[in-house]
């Protein structure tokens, strides 16, 4: 009877459940089709961008940065626009002069994709940094999306229509120093900066991507310039920084 009683229950679970499952069902996306930056809480640069041509050729004059978007809505069967404005009142940047905007695109079957924007080298970038303040603006194919400028419902922290790039012409702070690279050099400062460029040959340490180094480098990294700034300081004496302090490591 108890065995009985047990299968009825069981048999009335699953229509039960077979009922539900018929009324929900999946749901067609039937929002408009959206796109905003991507920011990987996980990157150092997620809400920003510092491009120095200061770690790059002297004979380099221009260069491209790809700043990551998403979809919100589904992929399509061919390539769609995205079109991207600036902040003016936010803007120090000079079209033809500090950037160029170049043409950007989701491919086809893609959700996600790279807004591609030119940096120019210029004299002026050798003292001064500029800012280019980027926004999502609406296409024939894509509204914008996510908003984490003006209070939007929807604000998220991986995700915005604005996206900040800074561009100079000198030793700036890499994006991943605070985050990472502190815990093998210590305290930034242009002059400890320009000493481990010179020293390991690098001005870049990625710890996240395609180019991301493995953690032994870093400790690797951390012995050469040690090394080195004891050779230096047999030599040389004391390496002040440009704060008055001595660089250590």
């Amino acid at each position: 009877m108890k065995r009985s009683f047990q299968y009825t229950c069981l048999l009335a679970f699953a229509a039960t459940f077979w009922c539900a499952c018929e009324k929900t069902g999946l749901v067609e996306y039937v929002q408009p089709d959206m796109i905003y930056f991507y920011k990987d809480p996980n990157l150092s640069e997620k809400d920003s961008l510092s491009y120095s041509f200061a770690i790059k050729s002297e004979t380099m004059q221009f260069d491209t940065v790809h700043i990551p978007v998403r979809i919100m809505g589904t992929a399509k069967d061919y390539d769609r626009v995205v079109t991207w404005g600036t902040v003016d009142s936010l803007t120090t940047a000079v079209a033809g002069t500090d950037y160029e905007v170049l043409p950007a695109k989701v491919p086809a079957g893609a959700y996600t994709a790279y807004v591609p924007v030119r940096v120019l080298r210029n004299a002026a970038q050798k003292t001064k940094e500029v800012r280019l303040l980027l926004e999502i603006r609406e296409s024939k194919d894509f509204k914008p999306g996510i908003d984490d400028a003006r209070g939007s419902d929807w604000a998220y922290p991986g995700a915005g229509i604005r996206y900040l790039v800074k561009i100079n012409d000198f030793l700036t702070k890499p994006n991943n120093w605070d985050s990472w690279l502190k815990y093998f050099f210590g305290s930034y400062s242009q002059v400890k900066y320009g000493f481990i460029i010179d020293v390991t040959g690098r001005a870049e340490f990625p710890e996240t991507g395609p180019n991301a180094l493995p953690y032994g480098q870093f400790q690797y990294f951390e012995s050469v310039c040690r090394n080195a700034l004891e050779a230096y300081e047999a030599e040389h004496g004391t390496l002040i920084d440009e704060f008055g302090n001595p660089v250590t490591f």
